[in-house]
């Protein structure tokens, strides 16, 4: 942008995400392109994920906005002063109408971005301003009508205005403005919205670089998503992460959003498409302009259009520099405002600039393809194929109106959606340049699970990506005794299938277990851990690994329930939503003292899988624990109406209550196990009740400062002479430990790690002389899944907890060292992956 002042259209909205930095080297100073992109990534590769990456970074400069109330009808003054050509050009003849408002050309306050809104309700034809800039009033500027609108229904379609796309005119100081409808109605609420986003002043500005501040998260990430790619053929390369696509990028923090306007957003599921746009402003802007541009959009797209943040998720200058646009882009899907009737499950990224006449330089072009082949990689897209839309409400596109299905580009520009000339012919006929460029990289990426586990009758899929047509080889090796059991091929493009379908070569069926698809293509070869689960879906595999997993929470207790025989005729139910989890807590060592399994419901009635098998076991004695708030009074009706003579329920007036009602109608021992009530503690009690069970003690709660009344005297009651303190000072503080060793005048030992993982793990450590260690469950240890932990303690068994999706080195070095001989996994794959089954596996091999 000019030092003095051109005008800069800027224009189309799309959904805001991820921004992407080329190297400098690649930009085209003049603005103009061949188009030809060529090369097979290695200029993009030394702007990719990694640490010691920069990104330029631009002055700030103070934003102002100002929104302007505009007159709603003819200034005739104006008009016979300024002799306007009211009449329709040939260029809008049929589509402009009537003359509906002129405004006095007035003195306003600087600006250097302005856009015109309006209510609801009326169509408007054509708007057009011109503006002042140095005494001297610029000619007509026609302003493109934005299609875009945020999706009907969100909170954000709420405060939404129909308008203009932002115009930008550096410095201006004075507005007029024309608004044509077909009947010559002039919109309510019609205004114009000033900002001074300080472009002009920055035209010269110095630039610095600073780091990629997404980098180290993306490089980790890239790291936790690593393929084991052992046992490859020496000549093959392993591929890479799609997070290692993602390229640098200046955040939000760096371009100097002011987060203060921002308002709450919705979200998408996934990312089917990215659709391309430009901002319709002149190319000639400097690199200290490029951010102020970003600011101006995102001022004009929160305060004028009512939007809840700019709509594009990612934002490429002409040099290639990438700009975080609508926040969470980087690791989430925000639903973004680009591509009306189209925004769900897309993406937007826009180009700063106007491309009808003249080309995108090859370095936004080269961004451009790299944010989307890094966010189509995610999600398993080919660039180079198509996806099936549906037009929502808000499509203003002539053909694919609202109810409209049907396939369209994975990367599309913007025309594709909508009525509009974004983002621009020049980029348009341009697309399959971006189109190759991006499958170029995702040609890349590392082959991933599609079907990572199947029950006996059904095929583990694996997916490599082939940007052209190639020939594929996979062998399937089993992690337990690592030979070959089957080799297969076939030959694709895209992401191609490969699948398994549980048979041996020699067309016997392979055991249940862990085993890893290798597959070989185009000099790339890495692997994927997949799983075969025993019939029935849980059960002993092979390696010494048996996985207790359901569909849901209540089919892994289940599954847990017949992990260990019993001949008891009696169940113990505990409530299984998330919310009512702290009464479950204290379950196990009571159920393993009834020799009895923990089944989960909910408040006011047993889920399907918990009434099949209390009908299956046909129990005399059922067991609640908590009160009618969390298992009402409905559920002994139904187990009664199931054949269950005697519904018995253990509760207190709260957790704390309960818990000690639990410790009563256990049977007598002088030590207890005592962990925090408190919800973001509630993982250490899950994780120890095992150990309890297994040394026939209770599990009783506390508060983090005070032990509670109900705590203390069933401390009393059971004259307790030693205490075991599960969990941190931030748990159960010192003051507490202090109240329980006064109380009982008896032993108080703490086990306690950095976290939730190290907490479990040192308990186990802790009372495994007692329990033993030939044996041990695996429970995953995020939040979602602590439920798992509280069934499993029945089993009587140590307990330690992993991330799920990953292995924890402190935990697989600890069954190495205590020589355990078979794991049980809590929960079905979607809980513990196999990846992570296959790293236990090896510790205990």
């Amino acid at each position: 942008m000019p030092h003095g002042g051109r005008p800069i259209l800027a224009g189309a909205v799309v959904a805001a995400l991820l921004t992407t930095l080329a190297p400098a080297a690649t930009a085209s100073p003049g603005g103009s392109s061949t188009g030809s992109m060529t090369g097979t990534g290695a200029g993009i590769a030394a702007g990719a994920t990694g640490s010691g990456l920069s990104v330029p970074v631009a002055p700030d400069a103070p934003v102002s906005t100002t929104t302007l109330a505009l007159s709603a009808r003819v200034d005739t003054a104006s008009r016979a002063a300024l002799a306007l050509p009211v009449e329709v050009d040939d260029e809008h003849a049929g589509q402009a109408g009537r003359l509906a408002v002129l405004t006095p050309a007035r003195a306003t306050t600087d600006f250097d971005v302005v856009g015109v809104t309006w209510d609801q309700g009326v169509d408007v034809g054509r708007v057009l301003v011109r503006t002042r800039h140095d005494d001297a009033w610029s000619s007509w500027t026609e302003l493109e009508i934005d299609p875009e609108a945020p999706d009907a229904g969100t909170a954000e379609a709420k405060a939404a205005r129909p308008g203009t796309t932002p115009y930008v005119r550096t410095g201006a100081d004075g507005l007029q403005v024309r608004v044509e409808t077909a009947s010559g109605i002039a919109p309510t609420g019609l205004a114009a919205t000033l900002v001074d986003a300080g472009v002009e002043d920055l035209a010269d500005a110095k630039v610095t670089t600073a780091p990629d501040a997404a980098g180290d998260a993306a490089a980790a990430e890239a790291s936790a998503a690593a393929q084991d790619v052992d046992d490859v053929e020496a000549a093959a390369t392993a591929g890479v992460s799609p997070a290692r696509l993602r390229p640098a990028l200046v955040t939000r923090e760096q371009w100097h959003a002011d987060e203060s306007i921002r308002k709450a957003i919705d979200w998408s599921s996934t990312i089917q498409a990215a659709v391309v746009h430009h901002t319709v402003n002149a190319n000639t802007y400097s690199r200290a302009q490029a951010p102020a541009l970003v600011r101006g959009i995102y001022e004009y797209h929160v305060k004028g259009r009512g939007w809840s943040d700019v709509g594009y998720h990612f934002l490429v200058d002409r040099f290639g520099t990438v700009y975080e646009g609508r926040k969470g882009s980087i690791d989430k899907i925000p639903l973004g405002v680009h591509s009306g009737g189209f925004n769900t499950n897309t993406i937007g990224i826009a180009i700063i600039g106007e491309f009808t006449g003249s080309a995108p330089p090859d370095a936004a072009m080269r961004s451009v393809a790299q944010v989307a082949a890094w966010k189509l990689a995610t999600f398993a897209r080919d660039p180079l194929g198509t996806t099936v839309l549906t037009a929502r409400e808000g499509s203003t596109h002539p053909v694919r109106k609202p109810g409209w299905t049907g396939s369209l580009p994975v990367i599309m520009g913007h025309r594709d959606v909508a009525s509009t000339a974004c983002p621009g012919q020049k980029t348009y006929d341009r697309l399959s340049t971006i189109r190759s460029y991006a499958a170029d990289q995702v040609n890349r990426v590392v082959s991933r699970g599609a079907v990572t586990w199947a029950t006996p009758g059904s095929a583990v899929v694996a997916q490599a990506y082939n940007a052209s047509t190639t020939a594929w080889t996979a062998t399937v090796r089993s992690a337990c005794a690592g030979g070959i059991v089957r080799t297969l091929s076939g030959k694709g493009r895209g992401w191609v299938d490969v699948a398994w379908d549980g048979n041996r070569d020699s067309g016997s069926r392979a055991s249940a277990g862990i085993y890893k698809i290798t597959t070989t293509r185009h000099g790339l070869s890495d692997s994927v851990w997949v799983e075969r689960l025993p019939s029935g879906g849980a059960g002993k595999e092979t390696c010494g690994l048996s996985r207790w997993g359901g569909a849901d929470r209540w089919g892994t207790a289940v599954a847990l329930g017949g992990a260990r025989s019993s001949g008891s005729d009696e169940v113990v139910i505990v409530a299984g939503t998330q919310a009512s989890i702290v009464d479950g807590l204290v379950a196990g060592p009571f159920a393993r003292s009834r020799n009895a399994p923990v089944l989960l419901s909910a408040r006011d009635a047993l889920p399907a899988a918990t009434r099949d098998e209390i009908l299956r076991r046909s129990p005399s004695k059922v067991w609640l624990v908590g009160g009618t708030g969390v298992l009402s009074t409905a559920l002994s009706r139904e187990l009664r109406r199931l054949g269950v003579d005697d519904v018995q329920r253990l509760a207190g007036d709260d957790r704390y209550g309960t818990a000690a009602a639990v410790a009563r109608a256990m049977p007598a021992s002088s030590q207890v196990v005592l962990a925090s009530g408190e919800q973001a503690h509630l993982v250490d009690a899950a994780a120890a009740g095992g150990a309890a069970a297994g040394t026939k003690q209770p599990v009783l709660l506390t508060t983090r400062k005070k032990l509670p009344t109900p705590t203390r005297s069933a401390i009393i009651d059971r004259k307790v002479t030693r205490t075991t303190i599960v969990g941190g000072t931030g748990a159960v503080s010192e003051a507490t430990a202090e109240q329980v060793e006064f109380v009982t005048k008896g032993k108080v030992v703490r086990y306690a790690g950095d976290d939730r993982y190290g907490t479990a793990l040192a308990t186990a450590q802790g009372f495994a002389s007692r329990v033993g260690t030939s044996r041990v469950v695996v429970a995953a240890g995020k939040d979602a899944h602590l439920i798992d932990s509280v069934t499993a303690g029945a089993l009587a068994r140590l307990v330690v907890l992993v991330p799920g999706a990953s292995g924890h080195t402190d935990v697989q070095r600890w069954l190495t060292s205590v020589g355990t001989k078979d794991l049980d996994l809590a929960g079905g794959p979607g809980a513990i992956t196999p990846a992570t089954a296959r790293l236990l596996i090896g510790a205990v091999r």
